[in-house]
């Protein structure tokens, strides 16, 4: 991704650090919906959590706008933001159906391979890239921006930062995942001492030595790369 000079900041526009805050609450929430909502059970032959899932890309996406919109964002940030609204929405649709279907009572047709194919392996590659591009596009209409980043917006931006790092190494897009939080750390550098640059430094950061960590204890412990937390009984 190419980078460029940190503009002169100015001040933030009001509420744009509002709308941050529910785009983080929309994906920490979204990105791992089937999960937190997997105890509200059954409706008729669906999930609960699948239905809820359905509002995903709303709240993500539509949090995302408005913050592009009141950060001013230019053209090239809104074509960024386009892109990616796209391919979530494609990767997120395509996991969510496949999915479902994955827990239908019938296990010839739950465990097909052509299910397996869309709900974990096709779709997680476009949804999360789609984030990537997405959240690429609010830090570019946020660089030049001065936002106040307290403690608080540090923490919210590492309860993201695990989200995303739960969905790589759940979606089995470890590698992936390591190219893009490699990105959003260069990224974060170049653009210091812009205050969203501090965000993408946590993010990328901590991101890297949460995956990283994780793909090396269990090389040690089990010889294992980058094992799921399916594949560990843990979910």
């Amino acid at each position: 991704m190419t980078t460029v000079e940190t503009p002169a900041t100015t001040t933030a526009p009001i509420h744009v650090r509002g709308w941050l805050g529910w785009f983080a609450l929309a994906v920490i929430i979204g990105m791992q919906a089937g999960t937190i909502f997997k105890p509200l059970g059954t409706l008729g032959e669906t999930r609960v959590a699948d239905w809820v899932d359905v509002l995903t890309p709303y709240a993500v996406l539509g949090a995302a706008a408005m913050v592009l919109l009141r950060a001013g964002a230019d053209r090239p940030a809104w074509i960024l933001y386009w892109v990616g609204a796209i391919t979530f929405t494609l990767g997120h649709g395509m996991h969510l159906a496949a999915n479902s279907v994955s827990n239908v009572a019938d296990e010839r047709v739950a465990k097909a391979d052509i299910v397996h194919l869309w709900d974990e392996v096709v779709s997680h590659w476009p949804w999360y890239l789609g984030l990537f591009l997405v959240m690429v596009a609010m830090a570019w209409a946020l660089r030049g921006v001065a936002l106040r980043v307290g403690a608080r917006d540090l923490v919210v931006a590492a309860l993201v930062t695990i989200t995303l790092v739960n969905n790589y190494i759940e979606g089995g897009t470890p590698w992936l995942g390591l190219v893009l939080l490699a990105v959003l750390l260069v990224t974060g550098l170049r653009w210091r001492p812009a205050p969203v640059a501090r965000l993408l430094l946590l993010v990328g950061g901590l991101g890297l030595l949460l995956l990283v960590g994780w793909g090396a204890y269990w090389l040690i412990a089990d010889n294992a790369v980058f094992p799921q937390f399916s594949e560990l009984g843990w979910i």
